[in-house]
């Protein structure tokens, strides 16, 4: 992979802390250091200085203010030679998880991204990540593990676009789901 310049949101824990360790030449935004998604002017602070930056890394959920990201992000670089990489979640897909409103804001995110990637003469890549549960005590992926796929889809030659990638553990869904309802019924 070439040197580049990279920004990422929610760099402070879980995998955004683990992508925001892969890169040399990396700033991360977040609340703890002034920049709170929800906030219009904070995000206009990240997208006004993307400027030197060759990837975004849009990984820190606030409901659907990722999405809103997303869209002020993809007009700035519509016909820049960078590269947005989207952390959505496998709560994105129908009937996957009973937070309502995070599904939702999945869902939104994934949306926007699909419409943009295939509805505009862009010209800078996007990239979806969907992973499912990471670092927890149900079957799971570790962020290491999650970090080194989104690397993947990264180093990609330049005409290859990874428009959108999947990973979870492989144990059964509806295993998985049974070990959760017993550990938040206790």
């Amino acid at each position: 992979m070439s040197i580049m310049k990279v920004a990422i949101t929610g760099h402070t824990n879980g995998l955004g802390k683990e992508l925001y360790g892969r890169f040399d030449d990396v700033k991360g935004f977040s609340s703890s250091n002034g920049y709170d998604i929800s906030e219009n002017y904070d995000r206009a602070k990240i997208v006004f200085e993307l400027d030197q930056f060759d990837m975004f890394i849009n990984n820190a959920y606030c409901h659907f203010y990722q999405t809103h990201l997303l869209m002020e992000i993809f007009d700035k670089w519509i016909d820049e030679d960078k590269t947005i990489v989207n952390i959505i979640s496998r709560a994105k897909y129908d009937n996957i998880s009973k937070g309502f409103l995070y599904s939702a804001s999945k869902a939104s995110l994934s949306h926007l991204s699909h419409n943009l990637r295939f509805n505009t003469n862009k010209k800078c890549k996007i990239i979806d990540i969907n992973p499912g549960l990471l670092d927890s005590t149900l079957p799971s992926l570790t962020n290491k593990e999650m970090a080194d796929i989104v690397m993947w889809c990264i180093d990609q030659p330049e005409h290859i676009e990874i428009g959108e990638i999947s990973a979870w553990h492989r144990d059964s869904y509806v295993e998985v789901q049974k070990e959760k309802a017993k550990l938040f019924s206790k």
